[in-house]
């Protein structure tokens, strides 16, 4: 329920059995984030409340939507001190319409017990990584996103992880085994293979619609049906990123096909 998806879409019943289903399928030892973004601090508190209650071993929390320190260092202190589990700052100023400076990252940093991560979607991540790690120290943990464009330099860099909905999530578990390894050209060789299908899939506008229709492809989801008001990606765009997948087969990687037209 961060940014990627439809979150923002849900009601609140809604939202409440999709964080039961997922508490009640992961395994015990496999941690929980739920995502929370809102335009005031108490509807925040609730959220977080409610989303730890019902299993979450931590909060993906998004800015409110005023572009001023003070607010917003206040906001993520009090917020993230009500969850009393582990906070990580959402930075993607592209959709949250909010730019959290490397000073002001650092200060909630610094005045949040329960802030240790950050998911960095503010490009150029590499450069930010760097200045953050300058400011804040080794203690802010930065997870690697925005759709994967950047993976391989964000590990290169430090990054702990890589938090992004790419629908073929195996071939980045491949590059972080990879990148923790040090296996460094195989990891290049990896991330240069896929990044074509990172791109086509993080598509501003149709991604959400490309990544239902390929779960939907590859028999996860049983519709691709994009809430209103989203659009829908056309069929032309589809077999356009079917292309980069059997391309990728071709070469040998294990992708599910499935077995729509999509895959003649």
């Amino acid at each position: 329920m961060g940014a990627l998806g439809e979150g923002h879409k849900l009601t609140e019943t809604e939202r409440t059995r999709i964080i039961k289903t997922y508490r009640e399928c992961l395994p015990g030892d496999m941690g929980l984030v739920v995502g929370v973004r809102s335009q005031a601090t108490d509807p925040a508190k609730s959220m977080v409340l409610s989303a730890r209650d019902l299993g979450a071993d931590a909060i993906l929390l998004g800015p409110h939507g005023v572009q001023k320190d003070k607010p917003l260092l206040e906001y993520y202190q009090q917020v993230s001190d009500a969850a009393q589990i582990p906070c990580i700052i959402h930075d993607y100023p592209a959709v949250t319409g909010i730019t959290l400076s490397v000073e002001l990252i650092t200060r909630i940093f610094e005045v949040s017990e329960n802030i240790h991560y950050i998911k960095l979607e503010d490009p150029p991540t590499g450069m930010k990584m760097q200045a953050l790690n300058r400011s804040a120290g080794a203690g802010l943990n930065v997870f690697g996103a925005l759709g994967g464009m950047y993976a391989l330099e964000e590990l290169e860099l430090g990054a702990i992880g890589i938090m992004t909905g790419f629908v073929y999530a195996e071939l980045l578990v491949q590059l972080y085994n990879l990148a923790q390894t040090g296996q460094w050209k195989q990891a290049a060789d990896l991330f240069y293979d896929f990044l074509p299908l990172n791109r086509w899939e993080f598509q501003p506008g149709i991604g959400v619609s490309l990544r239902k229709q390929v779960l939907k492809h590859l028999g996860v989801f049983t519709t691709a049906k994009v809430r209103h008001p989203g659009p829908d990606a056309d069929s032309r765009t589809m077999d356009q990123l079917f292309r980069i997948v059997r391309h990728l087969q071709d070469k040998g990687y294990p992708l599910d096909s499935g077995h729509s037209a999509h895959s003649n």
